[in-house]
């Protein structure tokens, strides 16, 4: 390979970010202020819109395959994850439940709930169910809870049945004689 073989390769390769679309402009708007609703999706219309032109969006999306947050490569987090899967041969075959239509709080917290415990980021779960990311991530601190209180995640020591002490107290831990 000769040094202008070399200098076009990394060029073409090294150096596709100089001919993004987005370059130049600001990267904040690649990472949505909003978590959910109208105000969200208009984020992202507006950052998708700069890729939809891009002449390195196949660059862009390669490397962009591997980021954790943020909109990318002409994808959402969402629709990365399915393509990272579907490139590397797998299917996601578990969807997350989607938020109730007309459902009540507690409908939609236990859908939230379903939804994080089918591998949904508590980050997803707030943006699909329309609610603040704090409470997304006190549903998955109570799917952990659960996932703890039903031994699912216990070790033997926790398993041991309570003893019983005066009234109605016991100690956990600790076995009764």
């Amino acid at each position: 390979m000769t040094i202008m073989d070399e200098r076009a390769v990394c060029t073409a390769e090294g150096r596709w970010r100089d001919r993004a679309a987005c370059r130049g402009g600001d990267p904040e708007r690649f990472f949505p202020a909003a978590t959910a609703g109208p105000e969200y999706e208009a984020q992202v219309a507006v950052a998708l819109a700069v890729c939809a032109g891009c002449p390195v969006r196949p660059e862009c999306l390669t490397w962009a395959l591997a980021l954790p947050y943020g909109l990318a490569g002409g994808m959402t987090e969402e629709q990365r994850r399915d393509e990272r899967a579907r490139r590397h041969g797998r299917r996601r075959t578990c969807r997350a439940p989607e938020r109730p239509a007309g459902g009540t709080a507690g409908e939609v917290a236990a859908a939230g709930r379903a939804a994080i415990r089918a591998g949904a980021t508590p980050r997803a779960v707030a943006r699909e169910f329309g609610v603040s990311e704090r409470t997304a991530a006190r549903w998955a601190a109570q799917v952990r809870s659960t996932r703890t209180s039903t031994g699912a995640q216990r070790s033997g020591a926790e398993r041991r049945a309570p003893l019983a002490m005066s009234g109605t107290q016991s100690v956990e831990g600790h076995e009764g004689r």
